[in-house]
């Protein structure tokens, strides 16, 4: 498949954005690997293909496409899929529009299954399962079997009875936990820049005079005026649902944030045994990604005892 473009500007961004995740990544290698894995032979061919138009060529590469695309750029830059995916989305690379929340999703969670679980199995990590407790029917990532059973919901972890999870013999469909990326609110700052964080207090994303900043969760947030909960404004305990839940996707399409934060990267780190909350992985992807820039109005977390 090629895809079709107007002009360098797409390609050109994503190129550089890909170069300055990694020291290791020169800026004409992540040109290159770009140019063959969109179908061109090189990056001077991708460049002299482009034609002036008024209107936008189109593109829209599928789902299923999409995923294999980052997994092949991943691969041949050695950079994490997590980072390559929300460059892609960022620069608007194979589709015209953003993808969607759930196009971020569903790509996220598959990649996942391919790279860090594997085919789903009974007794086995990652399988999703049905938590059959208290009459309930809900689906949760198998953490640790046995007695009692460790399993990670879509608001978090917990811990149920053997015999009250069960494996279905029809895989489910994997998920990416609303508690690594669904807003639970945000605060205002002393700058008037805006912070959203997640169910933990962790940060999550930053803007400052419209423009969006990813932010690393170990951060401590600093000059703090103001908090607004999404589930107290909806007059609701349930945050991850209903209308708590629509009041903070729209909070996200009103700041055009379409991609997923940092928070979500820690999903490999809380399938580890000695991993007990949300807190503990985010300590355990510092350590694995190093502290990186600590921005004026922010510390490290000590709370989180990062090393």
């Amino acid at each position: 498949m090629r895809i079709p473009y107007s002009d360098i500007a797409c390609p050109k961004q994503a190129a550089k954005q890909l170069a300055r995740f990694s020291p290791h990544v020169r800026l004409s290698a992540a040109q290159e690997v770009l140019a063959r894995k969109l179908g061109y032979r090189n990056w001077h061919e991708l460049e002299v293909s482009t034609r002036v138009s008024a209107a936008p060529v189109p593109r829209h590469m599928p789902n299923e496409d999409a995923l294999h695309f980052v997994l092949g750029i991943s691969d041949a830059l050695g950079l994490p899929d997590a980072d390559v995916q929300y460059v892609i989305s960022k620069s608007r690379l194979v589709r015209n529009s953003p993808w969607s929340m759930d196009d971020q999703l569903s790509i996220r969670s598959a990649i996942w299954r391919q790279r860090l679980f594997g085919p789903p199995k009974r007794g086995k990590p990652g399988t999703v399962v049905r938590d059959r407790a208290h009459g309930a029917n809900t689906p949760a990532y198998l953490k640790q079997a046995g007695r009692p059973t460790h399993v990670l919901f879509d608001t978090g972890l917990g811990i149920r009875a053997d015999f009250e999870v069960v494996t279905p013999r029809t895989a489910l469909a994997d998920f990416v936990p609303s508690r690594l990326w669904l807003p639970y609110g945000y605060w205002t700052l002393k700058d008037g820049s805006e912070v959203i964080f997640a169910r933990d207090y962790l940060p999550m994303w930053r803007i400052a005079e419209g423009v969006v900043e990813r932010l690393t969760p170990w951060l401590w947030i600093n000059g703090i005026i103001d908090e607004f909960f999404f589930a107290e404004a909806a007059a609701t305990v349930a945050w991850a649902r209903g209308s708590a839940r629509q009041l903070a996707l729209n909070h996200l399409s009103k700041h055009r944030i379409f991609e997923l934060p940092k928070l979500v990267d820690v999903m490999p780190h809380l399938f580890e045994a000695d991993v007990e909350t949300v807190g503990d992985s985010v300590s355990r992807l510092q350590q694995a990604s190093g502290v990186g820039h600590v921005p004026p109005y922010a510390q490290l977390n000590t709370l989180l005892a990062l090393d």
